[in-house]
């Protein structure tokens, strides 16, 4: 069988990120043919990110970076190409270029959708107040109410999706899989630990965690990169915290699980979140968790882990805690590995396989 799948950003960007995960575009080997279009002029080798599909045959085919005067354009190369290939099921990476291009290509020829939805862009909305994101709710509005399903990654979305008009909504989390991660015991030489992922980048709130560090004896480290590295790094020298306030940068996917490993608890500040993928691996790695409201980070959580007030000072007093009394945070960290065990990336994996089976064969 044959699957095409409308990537969101070019695969050369998933590479330079370190995120190429395995079988990420072809779960449980159902696909002998992955066909990729990619919103690029010119995207990178096959081999290099051939991880994605397993032992499948990867096709990659750039048709331009996505520009209003180009997507008349580009459902027509797309739609041409399609016809050629003759994919089982099509799927889509947002409701925006991808979904608009590739929901008309393969509605043209009666071709199954799958649109993934890994965003309440309502809420997104609401954080950042740019025209664009109004302007590009009309694309949300034809993509999710003419996808044959809308893949949720939680249930947060669902409500955002019957919004827009979904037909069928499927919920499947992202896939973590729990034996990729195992936590080490606190070496009694150094402080502890305190570990947050993500970009750096709005709508993520380091900042945050920075504030909540001090007075304590730990250390924080963030993992990722972006254009809010600079604003962060002058709160932590504001702070006289240089010396417990680490940025790592970038990690590739494979290399992640070594951070959680030696880290004594993870925590998460953000202002909205469609899925959290940071947070379901540290419960994986068995580190207590510490969140704010946000939703769906309650959801993932599933009463496993703190859920705190989105401030500096109800951070600072659930790492205090957890710092003081360790057989808290084991036991916290005990149930989380639990829970993730339960939503295991080989249990979303084949839902997801079944998901596709089930729409091929109608």
């Amino acid at each position: 069988m044959k699957f095409c799948v409308f990537s969101s950003d070019p695969l050369y960007k998933y590479y330079e990120k370190g995120e190429i995960k395995e079988r990420y575009w072809n779960p449980e080997g159902l696909f002998e043919e992955v066909c990729v279009f990619s919103f690029c002029d010119r995207d990178i080798e096959a081999d290099k990110v051939q991880a994605l599909v397993g032992s499948a045959k990867l096709e990659i085919i750039p048709i331009g970076y996505p520009a209003p005067h180009r997507l008349w354009g580009q459902y027509r190369q797309a739609a041409r190409q399609m016809q050629a290939i003759g994919p089982a099921i099509v799927r889509v990476h947002n409701p925006w270029h991808a979904g608009l291009v590739g929901i008309a290509a393969a509605r043209k020829y009666g071709i199954p959708t799958v649109l993934s939805l890994h965003t309440h862009y309502d809420a997104r909305r609401r954080w950042e107040k740019r025209l664009l994101l109004q302007a590009l709710r009309l694309f949300e509005l034809y993509s999710v109410s003419r996808a044959d399903v809308v893949l949720c990654v939680s249930h947060y979305l669902e409500g955002y999706a019957r919004k827009m008009g979904a037909r069928s909504i499927e919920v499947i989390y992202n896939r973590v899989y729990a034996d990729q991660f195992h936590h080490n015991q606190q070496a009694a030489e150094r402080r502890p630990i305190i570990l947050s992922v993500g970009r750096l980048d709005p709508p993520k709130d380091q900042a945050c965690l920075i504030r909540a560090l001090a007075g304590l004896d730990a250390e924080l480290l963030l993992v990722g990169d972006g254009e809010n590295r600079a604003y962060l790094e002058g709160i932590v020298e504001e702070l006289a915290l240089v010396d417990r306030v680490h940025f790592v940068g970038s990690v590739a996917h494979a290399k992640i699980q070594d951070y959680y490993a030696d880290a004594d608890i993870f925590a998460l500040a953000t202002h909205y979140e469609g899925f959290g993928m940071p947070v379901l691996e540290a419960m994986a790695a068995s580190l207590p968790v510490v969140v704010c409201p946000t939703e769906p980070l309650p959801e993932i959580l599933g009463g496993q882990g703190l859920v705190v007030e989105h401030d500096p000072d109800a951070f600072h007093h659930a790492f205090a805690e957890l710092l003081a009394d360790r057989s808290r945070a084991r036991a916290l960290g005990r149930g989380a590995r639990a829970r993730a065990e339960a939503l295991d990336g080989r249990l979303m994996e084949a839902r997801e396989a079944e998901l596709y089976l089930s729409l091929i064969k109608k």
